[in-house]
């Protein structure tokens, strides 16, 4: 069976941080907007870099140590996600899982 990698990139102004934050780190029990999020399988999620401060004063030092200038209308940063199709998993050691994300992707493209 064909196994994928799944990216899903989603740029965002300043203004969804902290809502991002709350849904990234499972900050609520229950999630209206999508009920199949199941809170104990969280604590497999990781990050492939871990934040060390709230999103948006991470995103804010990054822009201002790259030099940036922004306007009120900026895309401040850009939301990622890296995971496979399911059977990708099976079996594997949370360190095998950890290296798939900081592995070179070789993409293909199907028409």
């Amino acid at each position: 069976m064909p196994q994928y990698a799944i990216l899903r990139f989603e740029k965002h102004k300043s203004g969804s941080c902290r809502a991002l934050e709350a849904h990234h780190e499972r900050q609520k029990e229950k999630y209206a907007s999508n009920p199949n999020i199941n809170i104990e399988k969280s604590k497999y999620n990781f990050h492939i870099i871990q934040p060390t401060k709230y999103y948006r004063l991470e995103v804010d030092e990054r822009i201002k140590a790259a030099g940036c200038r922004t306007r009120k209308d900026s895309t401040m940063f850009v939301d990622t996600l890296i995971t496979a199709s399911p059977d990708f998993f099976k079996g594997k050691r949370q360190g095998e899982i950890r290296n798939f994300s900081r592995q070179p992707l070789t993409l293909s493209h199907r028409r």
